[in-house]
């Protein structure tokens, strides 16, 4: 569901930030509501979303995989907005603002300022719609002298462009819990309730492994695992535990974790470089390979998180042995 809610060609709810089109900037792996989705029927699928949310809030086992940047959350929560909710989603602008508003400092004058800026109150919104940015603003050029108000007022109308989306997902929270309820929270904390931690934290993951009875932890393809995790970029690490767990975020604390680990057996085979990982996504367990070196332990692992996405039905040796490490762990 969180895939079809972040996937434009679906459902036109969520985009991905200008950062990602410009290749600047912070999360550009991240989603924004888009502009244009102001139709009776689009809100209701926002306040579907913020059901929900809710429901996410009110089941510690439940947690959305979005990505949705701050400004977002913060809306939600009723915190103020600032430039750098700007510039977590639109960087160019928010520099190009900068540059206006300290013009002075690259030796731009007032007389210069007239033949290099060629604006008017207008600005364009994530969706690449132009907008003005106050009544009659397409008709009013940007001078020396009003710069400022026109950027403030840029600020503003990109800050507030997510409002009618965060207000419908707010309809849709009360639905099910009273939205007074955010205003405990921080834009961040509401994100990590609803969401769970945003990136694999592998020293948090490897304290919550535990190895099949064949398995030392000391071994070289153990550790060429671990190595192979540190070097992944986060959206590598998401897909590796959506391969082994069907998640793609870690629970968010301890208590969450409760009795839960990842388990790691060898898969044992005469040609071991041939062969890719298997994973038990219903145990959160996989077959590891004796690969002779982390390049070729790389590419095999890579080719598998992004093209082995079907879940088996655990029926091998290593899922029974998994059935009885659980087993154990109910005994003691």
């Amino acid at each position: 569901m969180s895939s079809e809610l972040e996937n434009e060609n679906v459902l036109p709810l969520l985009m991905r930030t200008p950062n990602y089109k410009h290749s600047l900037g912070s999360n550009r792996d991240k989603f924004i509501p888009n502009p244009a989705a102001t139709s009776a029927t689009v809100l209701q699928l926002f306040e579907f979303l913020g059901m929900l949310i809710a429901f996410s809030l009110m089941q510690k086992e439940t947690a959305l995989s979005l990505s949705i940047c701050s400004v977002m959350w913060k809306h939600l929560t009723q915190q103020p907005l600032d430039e750098s909710d700007l510039a977590a989603f639109d960087e160019m602008v928010c520099q190009s603002l900068n540059k206006i508003v300290h013009i002075e400092d690259d030796g731009v004058d007032e007389e210069l300022f007239a033949d290099i800026i060629f604006e008017t109150f207008t600005c364009q919104l994530s969706n690449e719609v132009q907008v003005e940015v106050c009544e009659g603003g397409s008709d009013i050029d940007v001078t020396w002298h009003n710069r400022q108000r026109y950027c403030e007022l840029v600020m503003r109308k990109r800050l507030e462009e997510s409002r009618p989306q965060a207000h419908a997902v707010l309809r849709g929270i009360n639905m099910v819990l009273p939205v007074r309820l955010l205003s405990l929270w921080t834009h961040k904390e509401l994100e990590l309730l609803a969401c769970g931690t945003p990136d694999i934290d592998v020293g948090e993951l490897r304290r919550h492994t535990r190895y099949g009875v064949s398995v030392d932890p000391n071994d070289t393809h153990i550790r060429i695992l671990w190595r192979v995790l540190g070097s992944f970029t986060p959206e590598q690490r998401a897909l590796f535990l959506q391969f082994i767990w069907a998640r793609n975020r870690l629970p968010s604390s301890e208590a969450e974790w409760g009795d839960q680990s990842m388990k790691i057996h060898t898969l044992e085979t005469a040609e071991p470089d041939k062969h890719f990982p298997v994973s038990h996504t219903c145990f959160f367990s996989m077959e590891w390979p004796r690969y002779s070196n982390e390049q070729i332990a790389k590419e095999k692992l890579t080719y598998a998180i992004t093209n082995c996405l079907d879940m088996d039905a655990d029926a091998t040796a290593e899922g029974r042995a998994n059935m009885a490490m659980a087993s154990n762990e109910e005994d003691d």
